[in-house]
């Protein structure tokens, strides 16, 4: 692909950056009229943040398993929304940026990034989180302490749109399993916003009917043997389950599909239940990206304001 080498010269132009393969969504139309105008001494050797004035900032919990494809599908489909922004990720876990410490490059937190890029143009932080709890009311935090103009994206659901549009999404993926009840997991929370999870359960029944069934792996409204024992009054013996999370990643391997007795896919086979599982995170469903894309939007707008 003619772009990427392009990006590889600009670099050798720059010393000291380093270009990623997703560089192919750095090199916009003004970038490579800059490169030529270098390359014959028409311009100053610059560097890559002078092309792209404006940075977003990804953050997320993060994961040490292959979910990790998740986040990479969604930074390109963050790209290809706004081609000419820096992309950035900060993952809050210390445990995730420590496992990383041996590799190539190093996970940083949000405040090394930000330390990292000064006032090197607009910053947005977009949450990832799902819900606006306790990781995103951290977030909010550290960016209040601030003196930069940094604009802070909304997680996933946090305005009344948001839960329509979630609910659309999952919508169809909830209908290609008309006959099965369909079962919801969340990840779960003691924050006040742990009311989302029932407003969005509301939403999806009002929709599809009494056979959505919706609970959390951590601090659940009530135990998963009550749920599963509703799910039998309900006279189904079959489920489809949907991982109402953004990656498919431990709570997944472990607390949905794990191989210990107390895992949900144990649980609903002791009661002879016939389990569908659906294998992947929120990060690929349809209308996810996009959601997203306009948080950013709205904050990039708030900094311009």
């Amino acid at each position: 692909m003619l772009l990427l080498p392009l990006a590889n010269r600009a670099a050798e132009m720059s010393p000291g950056v380093v270009f990623s393969a997703r560089s192919r969504f750095f090199c916009t139309k003004p970038c490579l009229i800059r490169y030529y105008q270098v390359k014959i001494g028409l311009a100053p050797t610059i560097s890559i943040y002078t092309f792209m004035s404006n940075h977003i900032i990804l953050t997320a919990f993060g994961t040490t398993t292959r979910a990790r494809q998740s986040y990479q599908f969604l930074e390109s489909r963050i790209a290809l929304r706004f081609p000419d922004c820096h992309i950035h990720w900060a993952f809050s876990s210390p445990t995730v940026r420590r496992r990383s410490e041996s590799a190539t490059a190093p996970l940083e937190s949000l405040m090394e990034i930000v330390a990292r890029l000064g006032n090197g143009g607009k910053i947005v932080v977009q949450s990832l989180h799902l819900l606006p709890g306790h990781e995103f009311d951290r977030i909010a935090a550290e960016i209040e302490a601030l003196t930069e103009p940094i604009a802070l994206g909304m997680p996933l659901l946090k305005e009344a749109s948001d839960f329509d549009r979630v609910a659309h999404a999952l919508n169809d993926l909830i209908r290609a399993s008309e006959d099965k009840a369909v079962l919801i997991l969340g990840h779960g929370t003691d924050h006040p916003c742990k009311v989302s999870y029932s407003r969005l359960a509301e939403i999806l029944r009002d929709q599809i009917g009494p056979r959505v069934f919706f609970t959390t792996i951590e601090k659940p409204a009530d135990p998963p043997e009550l749920i599963i024992k509703r799910i039998l009054q309900a006279g189904y013996r079959k489920v489809f389950c949907i991982p109402f999370l953004l990656v498919a990643g431990m709570h997944f391997f472990k607390d949905i599909n794990g191989e210990h007795e107390s895992s949900w896919r144990n649980l609903l086979h002791e009661q002879e239940i016939e389990i569908d599982l659906h294998d992947r995170g929120l990060a690929y469903l349809p209308g996810i990206d996009q959601l997203f894309c306009d948080h950013i939007d709205a904050a990039f707008a708030s900094l311009a304001a």
